[in-house]
Order: C-alpha cells, then structure tokens, then sequence
C-alpha cells in the first residue's frame, strides 16, 4: 500500500525525488518509479538535466542510450540488481507461473529446443524440454549452452546474456567490448534486446584468454 513519497537529496542538497514508500517492504515499486530514479541519478551525476516528464519510453530510451557508459560505472551493479528486481516483480504481478519462454538451446537428450520456466520465486525457475520432458537447473542449461555455441552452426547473433553465460565473462566486459568495437552488436527488432555476434564474443574470449596465460 502506498503511504509517502520519498525524497533523496544529492550531492548539491537538492531534493532526488525518486522513490515512493511503500506500507510493507514486499511491495514492488512501479516500474517508471525505478527507471525514473536511475535516470536522474544519472542524470545528476552527469550533468544533463531535462524538464521533460517521464515516460516508460522516454527514460527506457535514454538509459538504453547511456548504457555503455553507465556499465564503466561503480553504479552499475546496483542499477542492474534494482531493474532486474523491478522485471521479476512486474512478471510475477502478471504472469505468474505462466511464462514459458523458448530458448535457441537444444535439448541434450532429443534436440528440441528447451524452454524456459519461470517461477513465483527466481531460485524456482528452471528450463524444460516439451518433447522428452527432460528439465534443467542454472549450471545443466550454461552446459548445454556452451555446447551448442561451440557447435558448427553457431554463427549468429545472440541474446548478451546467453553469450555471458556461455564464454563466463561478466555482461559489463561484453559491453564494454561492443562499446569499443571489439565485437559487433545489433537490437532485436521486436524487443529491442541487445544481441552480439557470437564469434565475435568467441574469438575475443580466446584472445584474452591466451594473453592471459602468456603472459
């Protein structure tokens, strides 16, 4: 239940409006609640002021624009555990136990490409194959990701975290790297997801690797 606004001031001592309380610490925030707290931090932290209001667009489009640069920031981890705090809330409001979502992987046992499951709770969600049935845990499904992407075939674009998941390198680097032109990236056209080129992500992998152990 809502109850009071919450203000945060910044470094100036000028009011940060931002989040609102809630009545009890379960309650999700709204989602342009949080977008619009992170993109005034940024904002503030940048010195790039806007009069214009929010919107889920607006401030979806300008923190999507600043991401690259945000993810060199100590301030990432905490915007990325806070938004993906705000999704997990805002599926379990909607969809609850009713979000099965095909992956690219295929299934170990029969080839089908395995979906993922998610649940009222993150640490329930797993991934399942609609053909044999067979189901996965986090470290079962990165295995047979791994396969497949060093699979002939692999050559395509795909999903920052499934390309972390498969090399083991953070979604920060990757960014980094696509920010530097290191590896090609490109947005899903419908969700506007970020995607990078796979072997792109591959090659880099190995060449730090191999500097690595050269070194």
């Amino acid at each position: 239940m809502l109850v009071a606004a919450a203000t945060l001031r910044g470094r100036s001592g000028t009011p940060l409006h931002l989040f609102t309380r809630y009545e009890l610490p379960t309650d999700p925030h709204p989602p342009l609640d949080v977008l619009v707290f992170w993109e005034e931090l940024w904002r503030r932290k940048t010195n790039a002021p806007t009069t214009l209001p929010p919107t889920m667009d607006r401030v979806g489009d300008y923190l999507d624009a600043q991401l690259h640069h945000i993810a060199r920031d100590p301030v990432f981890p905490h915007m990325h555990k806070a938004l993906r705090k705000a999704v997990r809330a805002t599926e379990n409001v909607l969809k609850e136990g009713h979000r099965p979502e095909v992956s690219r992987v295929p299934c170990l046992e029969c080839g089908t490409r395995i979906v993922k499951v998610y649940a009222s709770q993150e640490r329930h969600d797993h991934w399942r194959c609609p053909t044999c049935g067979d189901q996965y845990d986090k470290g079962r499904y990165e295995r047979a990701l791994h396969d497949h992407l060093a699979s002939r075939g692999a050559e395509r674009y795909v999903p920052i975290s499934d390309a972390s998941a498969a090399s083991g390198r953070p979604q920060r680097t990757l960014r980094n790297w696509a920010a530097q032109g290191a590896i090609d990236r490109t947005r899903d056209p419908l969700t506007g997801r970020l995607l990078v080129w796979w072997p792109d992500v591959r090659s880099m992998n190995h060449t730090k690797q191999t500097r690595k152990r050269t070194g």
